[in-house]
């Protein structure tokens, strides 16, 4: 007997969870050309935001952020099959990208990380799976939506080998989702292996973003572990949560449930923080700049749903704005060490240009204007 569930998503104002996709992963300059897409989203002209986006220029590196922003307007105004499109598109660049070549990355030490094609994020990267099976989802394809379940396994089995623990590794909202899915086609064993995948995964959540494991997954996990005969995992999941009651898989298949997976608001966009000085040891200029986020608050604080009688309050599934920031202050060591090795690497450039300059018989003021050129040219080129 299989579980009867129905899975709705709103875009709450236009602002999806997924904003890791809107104003992420750009530089400062890439996102403030989102204001009037933003304004358009705000009031639900997707059309015209799609229109404004197409108009703007969109840099080679800047690609996959353009195909994600892209399958996002189209998702949100409804073109599912459209946006399943472009996030295969997008999801085939992240792929061509993700080894980054040599040269970019021997180009970002010596000018700066803006040289460097945009690959996407890890959690980007499972996220664009998420959608996809959400588009599908929309679109009553509960098959194609279980190979994208399958497609998010592999894709974090992928970085939980890559990856040290203190980084982005488990995506909780994925991992429920894909439960969900699984118990939908009555896949009851898989839609556990799920469940106790996005119950580990919330565990993290908790310590590292604040994010509490949903009542829902704690009634699903109960009802799949009773249904199951898993007696000793029940109880002990009845002491852990101190839920007594609990829909039964029969219940369920009878009665239905509806999911509502409301997407608020817009992700952090990234900023630049620079510092130029003048060395005291060299008298060269020298200019660091390293990435932050920009934070911006939520217009939503409390959202209930109402279906007759019934009444259920909504809870955080995925806090994209606390992932994206821990990604980046686990990322900071090496960001600020590329940032260091630039400066060294210019300031030798610089010395090497005045000692050049010398050698070929210029006078010292000559001398000193090759070198301060490197160094503007130093100073001006770095980006985080």
């Amino acid at each position: 007997m299989r579980a009867r569930r129905g899975i709705v998503t709103f875009p709450l104002l236009a602002g999806p969870l997924f904003a890791a996709m809107l104003l992420f992963a750009g530089c400062a300059t890439y996102s403030d050309s989102f204001s009037v897409i933003e304004n358009d989203m705000a009031a639900q002209r997707f059309e015209a935001a799609l229109q404004e986006l197409e108009r703007q220029r969109h840099p080679a590196r800047d690609q996959v952020v353009y195909l994600l922003n892209k399958a996002m307007l189209e998702r949100m105004k409804g073109d599912f099959t459209v946006s399943n499109r472009t996030f295969e598109a997008a999801k085939s660049r992240m792929e061509e990208l993700y080894g980054l070549s040599l040269r970019e990355q021997a180009l970002s030490v010596v000018v700066n990380d803006a040289t460097r094609s945009y690959a996407g994020e890890e959690f980007e990267r499972v996220l664009v799976h998420l959608y996809i099976a959400l588009n599908y989802l929309q679109l009553g394809d509960l098959t194609n939506a279980r190979v994208e379940a399958l497609q998010v396994d592999e894709r974090l089995r992928e970085i939980t080998q890559k990856l040290p623990q203190n980084r982005y590794t488990e995506d909780a909202l994925a991992r429920y989702l894909t439960g969900m899915i699984y118990e939908e086609r009555g896949e009851y064993s898989d839609a556990m292996i799920a469940y106790r995948k996005a119950y580990e995964a919330y565990r993290e959540y908790r310590r590292k973003y604040f994010v509490d494991i949903p009542d829902t997954l704690k009634r699903d996990l109960l009802r799949l572990a009773q249904q199951m005969g898993l007696t000793g995992e029940m109880q002990q999941y009845q002491n852990e949560f101190h839920i007594t009651h609990w829909m039964s898989t029969a219940e369920l298949a009878q009665q239905g449930e509806l999911v509502f997976l409301l997407h608020d608001g817009l992700a952090p966009i990234k900023r630049e923080h620079a510092v130029t000085v003048v060395d005291p040891a060299s008298g060269h200029l020298v200019r660091i700049a390293v990435p932050y986020y920009e934070t911006r608050p939520t217009p939503v604080n409390r959202v209930r749903v109402m279906a007759g009688s019934s009444v259920a309050s909504a809870e955080v599934a995925e806090d994209i704005s606390a992932i994206a920031f821990k990604d980046l202050e686990t990322k900071m060591p090496a960001i600020t060490a590329r940032a260091l090795a630039r400066a060294v690497l210019k300031a030798q450039m610089a010395k090497a240009a005045r000692e050049n300059a010398r050698q070929q018989n210029q006078n010292n003021a000559g001398a000193a204007v090759a070198a301060m050129a490197v160094e503007i040219a130093g100073v001006v080129t770095e980006r985080a």
